[in-house]
């Protein structure tokens, strides 16, 4: 009985709250019950479309999240588990340039040259200043 009070008082507070709403609801209701039958039909479909969409994207995601998994599983060895010594090595890199180099050792590569300079040197003064104590 208490459940069957709790569902009056909140339709009681929703009229209360929206009573234009509820007015053009019993509009449509008396004067066009098929177009408030398609309407119903509309939302009904429109939130059930709703939910479908957000499942296909969830089981997407989970797939995706699966086949990632799966592929960086393969890339670095087999696995995370720790059986596999080189696994985060294996996928970046040859093991012989690896053992090629020693530990510690350090190379610089330059990538390119300076630029030249747009500005030609004679371009411009050279103000020479003190820095002076008041």
């Amino acid at each position: 009985m208490r459940f069957l009070t709790e569902i009056v008082d909140a339709l009681v507070g929703f009229v209360q709250r929206n009573p234009l709403t509820v007015l053009v609801i019993l509009i449509l209701a008396l004067g066009a019950p098929a177009l408030l039958k398609g309407i119903a039909l509309f939302i009904l479909y429109f939130f059930m479309g709703l939910i479908l969409l957000a499942l296909a994207a969830m089981l997407f995601f989970r797939w995706r999240i699966a086949r990632m998994r799966r592929e960086m599983e393969e890339q670095f060895g087999r696995g995370f588990d720790g059986a596999s010594q080189d696994g985060f090595r294996g996928g970046f890199g040859s093991r012989q340039r690896d053992t090629a180099r020693r530990e510690g050792e350090v190379h610089v590569h330059r990538t390119s040259e300076t630029p030249a300079k747009r500005v030609s040197e004679d371009v411009g003064d050279y103000v020479e200043f003190e820095e002076t104590k008041d």
